[in-house]
């Protein structure tokens, strides 16, 4: 996410000291000489030596008043009704420096002498020296007691503008979202968050117990982003120190950070808690981290967040200030920013036709979490969804789901526009039929952010654009499309029955596969979508299984989160898609097997580490292991890899400072050997796909065991779970000491 405020709010007075002073002031001249009378204009001024001034008058239970201040000296004007016990009433501020400001309509909870205080709001864009005028109107006889109870003693009221009444934010976020009834396209509710004075602020902080870089990020009502790049937000925000920020400051003694709001007003609304576990380059830790986030609301605590993160992940909880000066938790949680958290189902049920080129409006709250369209699609249309928020404080992420439902493409922040709002652009649809747009949020049910927006679709309805019809993509029995929207270099490689692989080195093989196209090879640029095409000629339906792979080659100096989408189509038929999001050098594998009748079925598929280190981690080989073959020093054992025996387990007893050789040779077939050691904890500590450049054979050649133990052997094919290479090896081991 970008972390930069998208809004701004003009702040009152940073702390409620003057208020307090003048009460005493006003008692000390005498409340005749101060005193409002209904219809009555009186003036008074402000200035260094009078920051405020107070004004009573006595009013009836259920008594209907309302106030207007103006100046014609450019004050930006607050309002401020109390009670006699200091309880506020109502309030008003004049964010856009008007000069009128008004309090309208307000009920009267008690007989009472009511205080109204005037102050200037503190803003760089008006004077806080000059003169006003305020008169108080009043209805001629108490309304009724019920209506006097909406607005209790102590109850706050939502601040106004002279123009706008300020909504209340809506409630709590649920564990479950509850899917909207239909997406609106008509006028919807704003969202306009409102101001609270406080006695004592808002403090948040985050504490953990290690030297891991955790990052505090608090993200306000009114669009502000408070962390340690941006320590200070116009809501009146400040952030603390960036501890653990620095390799050789990082301490373990309780590391904190903190985020506050001083006393006086704070936005009313929802707020967004983001955790971040941040790696630095010098002292990288891969430790898992337990932190504690503690807030307080106008000294009020509320229940303490406390969660787990592993590198690189994010934790994202929320909580509202309502108007009246109470508060609601929401839920909390990791948040994978691939995945959508939303029932399927319940996305496809109520969505709202959209059109071309027709923007249309919605709103994301805490209650309402997201929003769906749907557009019929052709195969190669090419569409553009932009997602624009346009109040609150709402950080926009969409979803492009396929006729199945699986996710095609998404975005949280728009990188063309370097803007918090989403877009996918020039999005190529493979197959035909219902499309579905999904409008969220950052964070979707456990976000913070709340806000109107505007979607756009737009793009061709029927072609390609002409560097798309160049490429002259031509149709193939087997057709397997790779499609991403960034700079990287992502490779395509497909592995035939026999062995052979077809990728952007070796475009053509000898069973007919053929390279259509390559997106961004050798970091060369696009000038659409990226994409890379591998197919088989029609006619050309080989049985047997293949193997796809997906190595993110190389960012080619783009840092943007990777999300490509793998679309497997026989005989024009979509058999397979999937959603891949790589990180540098990852590797992701899948296979299929298509049988002598035609007929396909697709195997397992996912991540496999990186070409320096692949991971084991696919394969169950924990229960497995009472199964395992015991090997001795000088041994060399035969064995099969097949697609229903991936792996074979094999057990050593090893000192600590012994040195083993672990040879693993291919003798049958299309078998690509990778052989893995496992420590006596079950930690993966060596492993091998290819000897040397020049085979496929693997070797772990001389490595050193760190402790006394039992070792495990375990002897796969490359892919391990998700690889589709046969036949049969010998492994060796040999103990140089």
């Amino acid at each position: 996410m970008l972390k930069v405020p998208v809004k701004t709010l003009v702040r009152l007075l940073p702390s409620l000291y003057m208020i307090f002073f003048s009460l005493l002031f006003v008692q000390a001249q005498g409340e005749s000489e101060r005193a409002l009378e209904p219809g009555i204009v009186v003036t008074g001024a402000l200035d260094a030596d009078t920051p405020a001034q107070v004004y009573t008058f006595d009013g009836l239970i259920g008594q209907n008043v309302s106030l207007e201040a103006t100046s014609d000296d450019g004050l930006a004007l607050a309002l401020l009704v109390t009670d006699a016990a200091g309880q506020p009433i109502a309030q008003a501020v004049d964010n856009t420096a008007s000069g009128s400001v008004s309090i309208a309509s307000v009920v009267l909870p008690l007989d009472n002498t009511y205080y109204v205080t005037v102050f200037p709001v503190a803003s760089a864009d008006s004077p806080t020296v000059g003169s006003f005028e305020l008169v108080l109107t009043a209805s001629s006889a108490p309304e009724s007691p019920t209506q006097a109870t909406a607005t209790g003693v102590g109850t706050a009221q939502a601040v106004t503008t002279p123009e706008q009444t300020l909504q209340p934010t809506l409630g709590p976020t649920t564990a479950a979202a509850t899917p909207p009834a239909t997406a609106q396209a008509g006028p919807v509710e704003i969202i306009q968050p409102g101001l609270l004075l406080t006695t004592s602020g808002l403090q948040i902080s985050l504490t953990w117990n290690s030297t891991a870089n955790l990052d505090l990020e608090i993200r306000d009502p009114v669009g502000g982003s408070l962390f340690w790049n941006t320590p200070s937000v116009a809501s009146g925000g400040t952030f603390g120190p960036n501890v653990n920020g620095l390799c050789d400051a990082a301490t373990a003694s309780g590391p904190t950070e903190d985020a506050s709001w001083g006393p006086g007003a704070i936005p009313t609304g929802s707020y967004e808690i983001l955790v971040y576990y941040q790696q630095l380059t010098d002292c990288p830790s891969s430790d898992q981290v337990t932190f504690t986030v503690s807030a307080m609301v106008d000294g009020t605590a509320l229940t303490p967040i406390e969660g787990t993160l592993n590198p690189e992940q994010v934790y994202l909880s929320s909580f509202i200030v309502n108007t009246d000066g109470t508060f609601t938790q929401g839920v909390g949680g990791i948040y994978d920013v691939g995945a959508l958290t939303f029932p399927t189902q319940d996305l496809l049920a109520n969505q709202q036709p959209i059109t071309v080129d027709s923007p249309v409006t919605g709103i994301v709250t805490s209650q309402q979490p997201y929003q769906t369209y749907s557009f019929t699609g052709e195969t190669n249309d090419v569409v553009t969804i932009l997602m624009d928020a346009t109040s609150g404080s709402l950080d926009p992420q969409v979803y492009l789901l396929d006729p199945n439902g699986n996710i095609v493409a998404f975005n949280d922040d728009d990188e063309v526009a370097n803007t918090t709002n989403a877009a996918i652009r020039d999005q190529i649809l493979l197959v035909s039929g219902v499309y579905t747009i999904v409008a969220t949020r950052y964070g979707q049910t456990i976000g913070g952010t709340e806000g109107n927006y505007n979607i756009t679709l737009s793009g061709p309805t029927g072609n390609l654009p002409a560097e798309v019809l160049a490429l002259d993509l031509p149709p193939g029995a087997i057709e397997i499309s790779l499609l991403w929207s960034t700079g990287a270099d992502l490779q395509l490689l497909a592995r035939d029955s026999s062995g052979d692989a077809v990728f952007d080195d070796i475009p053509t093989i000898p069973s007919g596969g053929r390279l259509g196209a390559s997106g961004n090879v050798n970091c060369q640029p696009t000038a659409v979508t990226p994409v890379s095409y591998i197919y088989w000629p029609e006619g050309v339906l080989r049985p047997g299984t293949y193997e796809v792979e997906v190595w993110y080659q190389n960012s080619c100096n783009d840092t943007r989160f990777v999300a490509a989408n793998l679309y497997l189509l026989i005989n024009n038929e979509l058999v397979f898609q999937d959603t891949i999001q790589p990180t540098p050098d990852q590797i992701y594998l899948m296979n299929f097997t298509i049988d002598v009748n035609g007929q396909v079925s697709v195997g397992d598929s996912g991540i496999f580490g990186t070409r320096q280190r692949p991971e084991a981690a696919s394969l169950d080989f924990q229960s497995q292991i009472s199964n395992a073959v015991p090997i001795q020093d000088g041994d060399a054992v035969t064995g099969a890899i097949t697609s229903d025996s991936k792996f074979q387990l094999y057990t050593f007893q090893g000192e600590a400072g012994d040195v083993v050789t672990i040879n693993m040779t291919a003798t049958v077939g299309t078998l690509d050997t990778t052989l893995f050691l496992i420590d006596p904890n079950g930690i993966q500590i060596a492993q091998n796909d290819d000897a040397t450049r020049d085979t496929t054979d693997s070797l772990i050649d001389e490595f050193t065991l760190p402790e006394t133990g039992q070792y495990i052997i375990i002897a796969s094919h490359y892919g391990a779970l998700y690889g589709a290479t046969i036949g049969n090896y010998t492994l060796s081991f040999s103990r140089l000491n």
